[in-house]
């Protein structure tokens, strides 16, 4: 009984605690860790992060000697023309060899410090599609709730196209106004019966593109408090903190560093290498190029200097070749710290025409709703025509709908801002993958 009622109380818990998340709805932190957490974008990166890994196992594996056995067991008939009985051999040998590197020019250690490099340029490029995916997110998430102001936006404008109808559909009944009036309000209401529909459709499209980054559909997103306070206050420092802080340009930085250990694996290639090797060997009824061994045990011991003195110049060509990839790595990282620049400065710029714009939009809506409000009186009496009401009316709300698009530019283009600058997820309270930790290379 005991049991039962533990159960029960479990069971209502955890319903309670989902009816308290619903009830909360959720926050765009919430659908940022999600994506984190889920978005094939940043899992696909993680798995080739912990591939790498590997890579670097492999490269220092050379560090560690060889040992590889292998057993044997057989069977030998050989004729003899001068004997009637053919020979049986059961030949059986067991080998266990021991190699170990000594010197390769150095060879392991760079190819070591290579793997490691281009670990950490994976991480980072892990931290900077963390930024581009909750970018990503936010839009979806911001285009999700702006589709849903405009369809209540659109809702409003087809209820004053209602009410005014039946204002005039009684005051044409009345003899007050003339049929005209009439036709024309039900041409504006047909109107804005349309934009209903095709805001819907919007907030349907909103719901895809949320369901295609998120892997689900939204559940009651909360509008978000904007970050205002950790915009730069100067374009520069903005570009300074981006140069300084972006992954994808670590990213690009690390790259080079993996090609320049490249190299100088390449150049290890005109060194000598050495080796050092044990083996031991046993076998029965061995047939050998000496003759037939009923016995075979034995122990040896050498060293292998190995020096290569032509082949083609194969090792010159390939040392030139990583001298250049150097510079190709070079060049891709002047590029990504152009497309840095651009990015955040046009972020911060369309931010600042934002801010500018959202102070003259609030002031449109002001007087158009006051000049709306004052047309209506002025028609009541007889002193505006419907077409200068229903005129004031639609710019009323085509000034409503440019402040709410303003609004919800400015807050996204300051999560452009801060993901130009590497410092989305952090600000949102989050952190990147796990698999997108640095560690020291040179260890």
């Amino acid at each position: 009984m005991k049991y039962y009622f533990r159960s029960v109380l479990i069971i209502v818990s955890v319903f309670f605690l989902m009816g308290a998340v619903d009830a909360r709805g959720e926050t765009i932190q919430d659908a940022v860790k999600s994506v984190l957490q889920n978005n094939p974008d940043i899992t696909s990166v993680a798995y080739n992060r912990l591939g790498r890994d590997q890579e670097v196992r492999q490269a220092m594996a050379d560090f560690f000697p060889v040992i590889d056995t292998s057993l044997s067991a057989g069977y030998v008939k050989q004729n003899h023309p001068t004997e009637l009985e053919p020979d049986q051999l059961r030949p059986r040998s067991a080998t266990i060899r021991l190699n170990q590197n000594l010197f390769r020019g150095g060879a392991t250690l760079s190819e070591t410090f290579r793997q490691k490099s281009r670990v950490a340029s994976e991480a980072y490029l892990l931290q900077g599609a963390s930024e581009n995916t909750a970018l990503l997110a936010c839009r979806v998430y911001l285009n999700y709730l702006r589709a849903l102001e405009q369809h209540d936006l659109a809702k409003e404008n087809l209820l004053i196209h209602e009410r005014f109808h039946d204002q005039i559909k009684l005051r044409s009944k009345a003899g007050v106004d003339r049929g005209v009036d009439f036709e024309q309000i039900k041409a504006r209401w047909a109107l804005a019966e349309s934009n209903l529909i095709v805001t819907q459709a919007n907030v349907e499209n909103a719901k895809t593109d949320y369901q295609a980054v998120m892997g689900y559909l939204p559940v009651s997103p909360v509008k978000p408090e904007p970050f205002y306070g950790e915009i730069p206050a100067t374009l520069q420092e903005a570009v300074r903190i981006a140069l300084d802080n972006h992954p994808t340009l670590k990213s690009a930085k690390a790259d080079v560093e993996a090609r320049k250990y490249q190299h100088r694996t390449a150049k290890a290639l005109v060194y000598p290498s050495i080796d050092v090797g044990a083996e031991y060997t046993w076998g029965n009824e061995i047939t050998g190029p000496m003759g037939r061994y009923d016995y075979q045990d034995y122990f040896q011991v050498n060293a292998t200097l190995k020096f290569n003195i032509f082949n083609g110049f194969a090792n010159q060509a390939r040392i030139k070749e990583t001298s250049y990839l150097i510079k190709e790595g070079e060049e891709i990282a002047k590029k990504t710290e152009r497309q840095t620049i651009q990015s955040i400065r046009l972020s911060y710029e369309a931010y600042m025409a934002d801010q500018r714009r959202i102070k003259q939009l609030e002031q449109y809506v002001t007087s158009t709703g006051s000049a709306a409000d004052a047309f209506i009186s002025q028609w009541s009496i007889g002193r505006r025509t419907l077409f200068d009401v229903l005129d004031t009316s639609a710019e009323k709300i085509t000034a409503k709908s440019d402040l709410i698009n303003a609004q919800y530019d400015k807050m996204y283009d300051s999560y452009r801002i801060l993901s130009g600058m590497g410092k989305l997820v952090n600000t949102l309270g989050l952190q990147w993958p796990e698999e997108s930790r640095i560690k020291d290379t040179k260890k």
